[in-house]
């Protein structure tokens, strides 16, 4: 099941040249914030690899799936009631038939994560 209408909103998504640049919005009222965690809502860095892997999906009409992550940083607890709109921006290089992905969570002067990855 998708996260996307349920988790969280693509408000837009856009291409920049090797870039693509989404406007999300958290939805803070989804189950999976009970639980993680009750009275602080944290956005899983699960949810956060899934949410690029959607959006990789969205983009090139077809599924897609994580090969490998070469690098993954959380910089910032991203509470979705404190933070509920970010913009995430994925730098993609094409090659072999996979995709090389640098991408930033960002709201207002806030970086939360940066993840580097390979999809197919």
């Amino acid at each position: 099941m998708l996260l996307k209408d349920r988790l969280y909103a693509l408000k837009s998504l856009k291409q920049e040249e090797n870039q693509l640049v989404a406007e999300v919005t958290l939805n803070a009222a989804d189950p999976v914030f009970e639980g993680h965690f009750p009275g602080n809502p944290v956005t899983p860095g699960v949810v956060q690899l899934e949410m690029i892997k959607e959006l990789l999906s969205v983009h090139y009409n077809r599924e897609i799936a994580l090969k490998s992550i070469s690098n993954c940083k959380y910089l910032a607890i991203l509470n979705p009631v404190a933070h509920p709109d970010l913009t995430i921006t994925l730098t993609i290089t094409e090659a072999d038939n996979t995709l090389k992905t640098n991408a930033i969570f960002i709201s207002g002067h806030t970086i939360f994560t940066k993840i580097s990855g390979i999809y197919y």
